[in-house]
């Protein structure tokens, strides 16, 4: 006589590959030269240039025997207001170059998962102010 066997159950299904996790997009091989031609971001660049000129004109005025007269020059009131305009297109097309999203109760930019705050104008005063920090 024979016997009735229960059916085999199937095997249990491999563990995720943990060093490959999904991803919700990919880059075709024309998005990926094209990124590579076009080089780093524009914003990125910008962010650069304002860090670069601020430094700049803060060791201006620390290395200066006067402070208040190395702020007054038309040299130092040219390089301010450009380092302002620099801030100023940076805070006007960060949010659309970076794609930031938007919280969606909120309604606000997040900038690495914190709200995006844009960059403050600088002062001659904020200047001085880091000057005399770094003496």
């Amino acid at each position: 006589m024979m016997e009735k066997r229960a059916p085999a159950t199937p095997p249990p299904p491999p563990p995720p590959d943990t060093a490959t996790p999904p991803r919700n997009f990919t880059l075709s091989v024309e998005d990926r030269l094209r990124a590579y031609a076009q080089g780093v971001p524009g914003y990125i660049r910008r962010r650069r240039r304002i860090e670069d000129l601020e430094e700049r004109l803060v060791e201006k005025i620390a290395t200066a025997e006067a402070p208040a007269e190395a702020t007054s020059t038309p040299a130092f009131a040219a390089d301010l207001a450009l380092l302002n305009d620099l801030i100023d297109r940076h805070n006007r097309y960060y949010p659309i170059e970076a794609n930031l999203p938007i919280d969606v109760r909120t309604g606000r930019l997040l900038d690495r998962g914190a709200p995006w705050r844009p960059l403050p104008s600088v002062t001659a005063a904020d200047l001085t102010a880091r000057a005399a920090g770094t003496r």
